[in-house]
């Protein structure tokens, strides 16, 4: 839920930018299907975690939420500086390890995030962009009960996201951890959702369109290829000679 909403945060400020090459362009053969389970997903959701979150919001002081949040975002970096390395970016992998190591510490348990002050950024890392590093780039997209927008290729990332917190913390993992995760994920990115649902005609296709646009961004560390920037312009002057009343 979380890269979903993401997604929607990062679409939202960058417009409808296009998606370049044909290797990252939306690919969604089981259209009907992944429609189907995001109809389920969306009225559970609405139901039952979108009411729960708002509550959670409205009762949590601001530092504390920022301080869950804080800390499972701190157990997450641990695969991100994994994955930074895996993809032959060394300066990226360090960063995020030394987060983990500050934040840990100084931050306490990563409750509180030193390491950013520091100027030591999360790099957002995972196996999905490793896969498409090393050449996995067309895949196609499948809706994950309950756990959002996926596609093959991203599917482990997808799938063991969720299941960080007991790998890392081993006996000391409670169920109730996974509640208090997944509610303050809900909680802090609610803005996003309510614009998606205030403003998207369909929301299903904002939110597939979406994922594939911050997926591409994320593999290319928000450097994306100079070619589509010309693509982009190109389009963009395509439809002023289109629009031109002048032009007759």
């Amino acid at each position: 839920m979380k890269r979903l909403l993401a997604a929607l945060a990062w679409l939202g400020a960058a417009g409808c930018a296009g998606m370049g090459g044909d290797e990252y362009a939306v690919y969604d053969p089981h259209e009907r299907a992944n429609r189907a389970v995001y109809d389920v997903v969306d009225s559970v959701d609405r139901h039952t975690l979108t009411p729960v979150a708002r509550g959670y919001q409205k009762i949590t002081p601001d530092w504390l939420e920022r301080g869950i949040s804080n800390v499972f975002l701190n157990l997450r970096t641990v695969p991100s500086a994994l994955n930074g390395f895996l993809q032959g970016k060394p300066r990226s992998g360090a960063t995020d390890l030394a987060r983990v190591v500050i934040n840990s510490t100084a931050g306490i348990g990563g409750f509180f995030d030193v390491a950013s002050r520091m100027d030591l950024r999360y790099q957002e890392e995972d196996f999905g962009q490793t896969l498409a590093v090393w050449g996995v780039t067309r895949s196609r997209y499948i809706y994950v009960p309950f756990l959002g927008p996926s596609t093959l290729r991203d599917l482990p990332t997808t799938l063991v996201r969720s299941y960080v917190p007991r790998l890392l913390l081993g006996s000391e993992y409670h169920w109730s951890i996974s509640v208090v995760d997944a509610v303050s994920t809900r909680a802090e990115l609610l803005s996003a959702t309510d614009v998606r649902d205030a403003s998207a005609l369909d929301p299903y296709a904002f939110t597939r369109d979406a994922y594939f646009q911050r997926r591409r961004f994320l593999v290319y560390d928000g450097q994306l290829p100079l070619e589509d920037m010309f693509d982009d312009f190109d389009e963009f002057e395509d439809f002023e000679e289109t629009d031109n009343p002048d032009d007759g």
